[in-house]
């Protein structure tokens, strides 16, 4: 009698393991960055600055109606465009971009939480501005309500984010230094 065996061999590298492998790489996230600008500069192509929940900081329900209201029927439909065909894959490639960024700048994995973070935020932000959006003229002020608890955390993260980014800079310039006064030393 033939049997046949199936051996699966585990495998090597995990997908956060190639992930973080991809995000280690310099010209990785150099197409991360050209994607985030590109991503940037269509977003301002879509997205009503003035009026865009995604911009504002800790609106009520009633600034964010108003907001919504100074805007056409034909520029609510390219904010939501935007929204799903921009924003919604923006996220990701600042989410990788950024997460890449404090890895090379940290040397380790533990401020990717930061872009993940701001990630979720941002995702439903989306998902609530695009309800409000849907339900126009029809007034949500829970939805409202929601979407700019998310609006606002993501901006302080974003804070966070910025600092971390500053900090890691410093950390790298600070310890190159030494490590070029220590190897001066040495050699003498």
């Amino acid at each position: 009698m033939f049997f046949l065996t199936l051996t699966i061999e585990p495998c090597a590298t995990s997908p956060m393991n190639s992930v973080y492998s991809f995000l280690s790489k310099w010209k990785n996230l150099l197409l991360l960055f050209c994607l985030f600008i590109l991503a940037n500069v269509l977003l301002g192509q879509f997205m009503p600055k003035d009026h865009a929940l995604d911009l504002m900081f800790a609106y009520s329900p009633d600034e964010a109606y108003a907001s919504l209201d100074q805007l056409s029927a034909e520029q609510r439909r390219l904010y939501s465009f935007g929204l799903w065909a921009l924003d919604m894959p923006y996220l990701l490639i600042y989410g990788l971009f950024f997460s890449g960024i404090l890895i090379k700048l940290w040397g380790r994995r533990g401020f990717v939480w930061i872009p993940i973070s701001i990630m979720i935020m941002d995702f439903f932000e989306n998902i609530l501005a695009l309800n409000i959006l849907y339900f126009l003229p029809e007034r949500h002020d829970s939805l409202a309500f929601l979407a700019s608890i998310f609006t606002t955390s993501k901006w302080i993260l974003v804070g966070v984010l910025a600092i971390a980014v500053i900090l890691g800079l410093f950390y790298l310039m600070v310890s190159r230094f030494f490590s070029k006064e220590s190897s001066v030393k040495a050699g003498n």
